[in-house]
């Protein structure tokens, strides 16, 4: 802000924006909305259009899984309850997240008046938005403007969930209070007391079963940026380490301790094993979704749980909390006796697997291979994003080389998410390089942003997995609500205008797709992977076979 220049509303909400760390808004324009996008072109942050709202808020949510917080700017109505599905992914899931919203003016609203993209309740997105927010205000009175941004943003980084900000047309240049300091803790506050408790409470149970413990990481690990912590804490307790499905990318997969997945009925029958005989489980930030226990078929009888994960400690029939998995991982390090790992117990995922892939060219591609041969080729410069479905459930298995990324909405589970999240995470981290795997159904849903990364130079890897529909429907309820109109998937960058596309069949195309996309890094490529209806992956064959076990 120009120290010259009165605060205004707008300007305050702008500061604040670049004071909590955001370099990028996502948003599509609109009457209501556009005064303070001129705000924004003037600030430090780059203010990104997309095709669409939803795909804002989806852009805003993979930006903040990487960059700690993200925002979406839309217009009143028509933008707000666009963006609706986006943010209620973001509430699910815990991420934090800044709307804004233009708004009409504050003297033109309610009946007398029946302006373009309102309703008769003129607070109705509002009011639609409280549902799926933490906070959702409308800015109506300048004096109090500063104080409600302030509390919004503190509620959105410290409890890590999305919250809506009204600004109508009238507020923006309205003078305010200048910005004071603003004090904000990016996780929930823990008590002293309530930690100490529960420490001393975990360290009497795992002393009794240090023989017979397992560790199960759930994502939270990676929402509290507390990774480094954890692999101290694992290289301390010498445990076997599971993970669950929210928990993919947040444990190191080479670590000498990683033995897998586990996620209930369909794991595979050693990480089952190793957790359900285990006499205790340590749970670190798995959260008790359908999705990580198997459909609520995990073995998590409460006597052997001892479960730290949203903001709370149980185990024993003892609750602890407030206690935040950030401050919990280090005071485990200092209070739990170092162990040694007994690495005959289970088999580790990446170093008992073959040292290369043996290629067979001439070979029609299956969807086994397919993820067989992206495991060799991921490394440190990429992020792998898997849609909901097929390829989240297929690579959610595959092993993970040291240093890759993986961002996942995994509990919510909106088809279409990855395309438009892998804008936000490609300027969020330029240093690695998005790998989306999406099903031709999803990419339906969300292809548009393909040419928003295109015109901003970005460089994903897009493979659209073609099996001819809606594959994991297929298998729950199959009919022709599955089928799809089958697009030309490679040619969509020349439709789009920029990158390459390429059609592959056989192990020998592939090869030559990722071969291409690996030497020409700056450029966006789409692969479009041709497989049979149901070709299943063996994940996606023991799904099926689990599902049928208890289908709704």
């Amino acid at each position: 802000m120009n120290p010259e220049s009165p605060c205004t509303v707008g300007s305050y909400l702008v500061e604040r924006l670049e004071e909590i760390g955001l370099k990028h808004i996502f948003g599509v324009p609109g009457d209501y909305i556009l005064e303070f996008f001129d705000l924004l072109l003037a600030s430090k942050i780059e203010l990104v259009g997309t095709c669409n709202e939803l795909n804002a808020g989806y852009a805003a949510d993979g930006y903040a899984r990487i960059n700690g917080v993200g925002a979406a700017c839309v217009t009143y109505g028509v933008g707000g309850f666009s963006l609706t599905n986006a943010v209620a992914g973001a509430m699910a899931e815990r991420i934090p997240l800044v709307v804004i919203s233009g708004g009409p003016m504050t003297g033109r609203r309610g009946p007398d008046y029946m302006l373009h993209h309102t309703l008769p309740d003129s607070e109705a997105v509002a009011h639609a938005l409280a549902t799926v927010t933490l906070a959702s205000l409308v800015l109506k009175d300048p004096a109090r403007a500063p104080g409600q941004i302030d509390h919004a943003i503190r509620t959105c980084l410290q409890n890590r969930g999305p919250v809506y900000i009204e600004l109508p047309t009238d507020m923006v240049n309205r003078p305010c209070q200048p910005p004071g300091p603003l004090e904000v803790r990016t996780s929930p506050v823990t008590d002293p007391q309530a930690l100490q408790n529960a420490v001393r409470a975990i360290t009497a149970r795992m002393s009794k079963t240090a023989g017979s413990s397992v560790v199960w990481v759930g994502h939270e690990a990676s929402c509290c940026k507390a990774e480094a912590g954890l692999l101290k804490l694992l290289d301390h307790l010498g445990l076997p380490v599971l993970i669950s499905r929210q928990g993919k990318g947040a444990a190191d997969e080479s670590h000498p301790s990683y033995a897998g997945l586990y996620r209930g009925g369909g794991s595979h029958a050693g990480p089952g094993r190793l957790f359900e005989s285990a006499a205790t489980v340590l749970n670190l930030g798995v959260w008790p979704t359908s999705i990580n226990t198997g459909g609520y078929s995990a073995a998590l009888q409460p006597e052997r749980m001892i479960n730290a994960a949203m903001g709370r400690v149980e185990l024993d029939g003892q609750v602890f909390e407030p206690v935040g998995l950030d401050e919990l991982i280090p005071a485990l390090l200092e209070a739990l006796p170092a162990g040694r790992l007994d690495q005959s117990a289970f088999s580790h995922p990446l170093k008992d697997r073959p040292a290369g892939f043996d290629l067979k060219p001439e070979a029609k591609l299956s969807a086994d291979r397919f993820f067989e041969r992206l495991s060799y080729f991921l490394g440190p410069k990429y992020v792998v994003m898997p849609d909901t479905g097929a390829p989240m459930i297929s690579t959610v298995e595959m092993p993970l080389a040291p240093g890759c990324g993986y961002v996942q909405q995994a509990y919510y589970l909106s088809i279409g998410y990855t395309v438009p999240a892998a804008l936000g995470v490609a300027l969020a981290d330029r240093g690695r390089r998005p790998v989306v795997l999406v099903g031709d159904g999803s990419f339906q849903m969300t292809a548009q942003e393909v040419s928003s990364m295109i015109r901003l130079g970005l460089n994903p890897i897009v493979i659209v997995w073609n099996n001819d529909g809606y594959q994991v429907e297929r298998i729950i309820h199959d009919g022709p609500f599955n089928d799809l109109q089958n697009w030309s998937y490679a040619k969509a960058p020349e439709f789009f205008g920029g990158g390459w596309g390429m059609r592959v069949t056989t192990e020998g195309e592939l090869d030559l797709a990722l071969t291409r996309a690996d030497a020409e890094p700056d450029s966006l490529a789409l692969i479009e992977l041709v497989t049979e209806r149901w070709d299943l992956t063996q994940p996606m064959a023991r799904a099926y076979e689990h599902m049928q076990s208890f289908k709704h």
